[in-house]
């Protein structure tokens, strides 16, 4: 939300943002386990846990969340989303989480949409600025 769109008060939650940011930590939990299991436990694995989840931690927090000051647009947010899930998948993959990786992928992908849906249906400019809509 830009300054322009919220100008003081507290702000509304809509519920899948909630549901949006269930599907990133299940996403940031399920990388750092399967980098933990591809490595066996080791100091290289913690290491590269610790990595990936301050890596995807921050991708959330400044492009990706719904409150961030420079949230990128609905396409951009696809395409991110796209790219760490699928990483996330391939680690899922050899660490046999493949199936909770791709549920929690397709859970973050509903979630952005439906709140991008809803937020675009409650803005002042009005539902034709659902996205795929013209």
């Amino acid at each position: 939300m830009t300054s322009e769109e919220h100008k003081g008060g507290p702000a509304e939650i809509r519920w899948y943002g909630v549901v949006l940011l269930t599907g990133h930590v299940a996403l940031l939990i399920l990388g750092v386990t399967s980098l933990w299991r591809v490595s066996n436990g080791g100091g290289l694995g913690v290491v590269g846990s610790l990595l990936f989840a301050a890596a995807y931690a921050a991708l959330w927090r400044f492009l990706l969340a719904p409150g961030s000051r420079q949230r990128l647009p609905f396409r951009q947010r696809l395409g991110y989303t796209l790219a760490a899930g699928g990483v996330v998948l391939i680690l899922g993959a050899f660490a046999s989480l493949w199936l909770p990786t791709l549920i929690a992928i397709s859970v973050v992908l509903l979630g952005d949409t439906l709140n991008e849906r809803t937020h675009a249906e409650n803005s002042p400019r009005g539902p034709a600025t659902i996205p795929g809509k013209r």
